[in-house]
């Protein structure tokens, strides 16, 4: 039987979709851990077994939610990802424009045996993401298009489709690189409106020095989606780069304080650590 083509999810709901602060365009996997002795010969007992949904893409959307912006989400949605649309409706994130597919879901897969760890990656969908699948116009609802999709020609492709919508473009450099209006990168390259992301030494905007916070309890996990998530919420209002990435930083900070990839404070507490630190630091 021949698989049907992908064709864009539309809700009820959605279908009028205001203006929004942020599209985030990338992969939302499905993280499947398991645990297991693994020895030949033998029906091996699976002693843990965890699924649930990570990615940049989800990530940075739901902290710009949190951070009381107007989010939409673009990417592809094997036929597994249950449970997905609820966590989106439950965070405010627009998921009017995911892709669906006949596929499975992307699966980020961690196996633990004995003393070995392994790790697997099955693409399914993504493999079959195609920029000219989705409705074009919904860019231009958007002030600014955050790309971390881990292809660089669909990076390049989607970077063009956002500059001709007119809107601010972002890509993650850790996904793929791109002529972007923003680039976040973890290397040394420096360069206007690029922000180097180095969260143990400091992060660098512009050639300018923004300083990180960190303590005893500092989770690194998660921090550089907190980070671009409040740059961009507060870019998009502000224009200030420098600011933009002394509020990230305060975001990561916050984010490392729990074991969790997403703020757990609220928006207003992160106003006040940004303020507080504006003032110590004059920036």
């Amino acid at each position: 039987m021949k698989r049907e083509p992908w064709k864009p999810l539309t809700i009820n709901m959605y279908s009028e979709t205001k203006s929004m602060d942020l599209i985030v365009i990338g992969v939302i996997n499905i993280h499947t851990i398991m645990k297991t002795s693994l020895k030949a010969g033998v029906t091996n007992v699976v002693s843990e077994y965890t699924e649930k949904f990570s990615g940049s893409a989800l990530h940075v959307a739901v902290n710009a939610s949190l951070l009381k912006a107007e989010v939409g989400i673009i990417s592809p949605v094997g036929r597994d990802a249950v449970g997905l649309m609820d966590v989106l409706k439950r965070h405010q994130v627009d998921f009017s424009h995911v892709v669906l597919s006949s596929q499975k879901n992307p699966n980020f897969i961690e196996l633990y045996a004995a003393r070995r760890h392994y790790t697997l990656y099955y693409k399914g969908a993504l493999m079959d993401f195609n920029p000219e699948k989705f409705e074009k116009s919904y860019l231009k609802k958007a002030k600014a298009v955050h790309i971390c999709f881990p292809d660089q020609e669909v990076t390049d492709s989607l970077v063009t489709l956002a500059k001709k919508a007119k809107v601010l473009t972002s890509v993650d450099g850790a996904c793929a690189e791109a002529d972007a209006d923003i680039v976040f990168t973890e290397g040394n390259e420096q360069g206007k409106n690029t922000i180097v992301t180095d969260f143990e030494k400091g992060i660098i905007c512009n050639g300018k020095e923004i300083p990180v916070f960190k303590n005893d309890t500092y989770h690194k996990e998660g921090v550089k989606d907190a980070f671009i998530a409040a740059f961009l919420t507060r870019y998009v209002k502000s224009e200030h780069a420098e600011h933009a990435a002394l509020y990230g930083s305060c975001a990561a900070y916050l984010c490392s304080q729990s074991e969790k990839k997403v703020l757990t404070c609220t928006k207003e507490e992160l106003d006040a650590l940004f303020e507080e630190k504006i003032e110590e630091l004059q920036i």
